[in-house]
């Protein structure tokens, strides 16, 4: 039973001073909120559609840091608009959901302040209640989502941070989801 309880304490302990010993934060979480200037400029009022609805771009990720200055992670990213016909008032919508495994390159590390860029290359799903131009409703592309800055402020282990760069999907150009979507997002976070 000692042998037990030794075992478990040191799966803590060591851990810990391991961590307290490289002096940075090995893995973080976070949730956010990114703009909608691409959608909000792309889909707009009509005289067949009106009563857009922009739900925006909520992301969760996680990361996972290597040493001081690089680090890998999942991010993954929803948004949705809607509106309706103006012949009829019925309701149309159409979803962008993006998996998007991404690296981290962090530059300035100094009191509450870190900052980073990063490049993130995954897979978006575009679906809804429209079809495309082959009668699909469910489509898949790459999505890119260059970080070109970000700064972030911590307190003890939280965070908060603003970055600057946008998701860019497509499959053609008869296929654009995104393009210079959520060039703006703000998340708060935790790391240990």
């Amino acid at each position: 039973m000692k042998k037990l309880i030794t075992a478990f304490l040191a799966s803590f302990v060591f851990p810990a001073m391991m961590l307290a010993q490289q002096g940075y934060p090995v893995h973080e979480v976070r949730i956010g909120w990114g703009d909608m200037g691409f959608e909000k400029a792309a889909f707009r009022n009509s005289l067949e559609q009106i009563g857009y609805r922009y739900f925006g771009h909520i992301f969760a990720g996680y990361r996972y840091s290597f040493n001081d200055w690089l680090g890998a992670g999942m991010d993954f990213d929803f948004s949705n608009v809607s509106w309706k016909l103006a012949a009829d008032g019925t309701n149309h919508d159409f979803q962008n959901i993006s998996f998007i495994p991404s690296v981290r390159f962090t530059y300035f590390r100094k009191g509450i302040v870190t900052m980073y860029s990063g490049l993130g290359i995954g897979l978006n799903v575009n679906t809804g209640s429209e079809a495309d131009f082959r009668g699909l409703k469910t489509v898949c592309a790459p999505v890119l989502n260059p970080v070109f800055y970000a700064i972030s402020l911590n307190y003890r282990n939280w965070f908060g941070t603003f970055e600057l760069g946008p998701l860019v999907s497509l499959n053609s150009r008869h296929e654009i989801f995104l393009l210079g979507a959520r060039l703006i997002s703000l998340s708060i976070g935790y790391r240990i």
